[in-house]
């Protein structure tokens, strides 16, 4: 499924971008609604078709961004309205009663800051949509957290796609092995290289500005005349 999701963003890149930032909206709510789908290993990839120049970075980042929302969203609306039957036993395998108690347990104990951290919680991010949607919380409160963990989280899988270049799939074994304290500690590689980076061009721009007056071809300084 990956190969083929990945397949077909690239396929639409070529022929209309438009569409392929419609599909990157749509995987990214679909992630959400059927966590097998892997949504994470499509925001590396375009972020990948990105620095080919396949795609623009704006409207994917924003559209993956968007999409992962969106589908938070709609998993804390279903919380709300059916979060009882699913407890009993209502729902997929991934979200059976024993997953929404202990979602619930920690959203009791850590509040918002667990939805402000659930983009990095990979395998319970839509428990925790619908364990927040069975307390009752607020659309506006919710809507806030999801959007800025999507846009941190996104940020952070783009500068690991485009810092990788065309090994982007191992940025799915990383996330997959390491766990949160992983892609943390790569959040801050990613940070650091791009500080070096950064860095380095400053000092490069400031080692070519002109110091002193003009210069004739054999190094002698004309700023003030020549030899008199």
């Amino acid at each position: 499924m990956e190969e083929r999701l990945c397949a077909w963003v690239e396929a639409l890149s070529q022929t209309r971008p438009v569409l392929a930032y419609g599909f990157l909206v749509l995987s990214a709510v679909v992630e959400n609604l059927v966590p097998p789908v892997p949504g994470d290993l499509v925001v590396v990839f375009s972020a990948y078709l990105v620095g080919r120049g396949a795609l623009s970075l704006w409207p994917a980042y924003l559209a993956t961004c968007l999409g992962g929302t969106l589908g938070f969203l709609a998993m804390f609306g279903l919380g709300r309205q059916a979060g009882v039957r699913l407890a009993a036993g209502g729902g997929p395998r991934w979200l059976t009663g024993p997953h929404l108690a202990r979602a619930q347990g920690w959203l009791s104990r850590y509040g918002v800051a667990l939805l402000l951290a659930n983009r990095f919680l990979s395998g319970v991010r839509s428990v925790i949509a619908v364990a927040a949607g069975m307390a009752g919380l607020r659309w506006s409160v919710v809507s806030l957290c999801a959007a800025f963990s999507m846009l941190l989280w996104n940020g952070v899988l783009f500068a690991l796609g485009a810092l990788v270049g065309r090994e982007w799939q191992v940025v799915r074994e990383w996330i997959t092995r390491l766990g949160l304290v992983g892609v943390l500690i790569l959040a801050a590689v990613v940070a650091l290289s791009w500080l070096l980076r950064a860095g380095d061009r400053w000092r490069r721009r400031r080692a070519g500005s002109p110091q002193g007056g003009p210069r004739s071809s054999d190094g002698a300084d004309r700023s003030h005349g020549g030899d008199a």
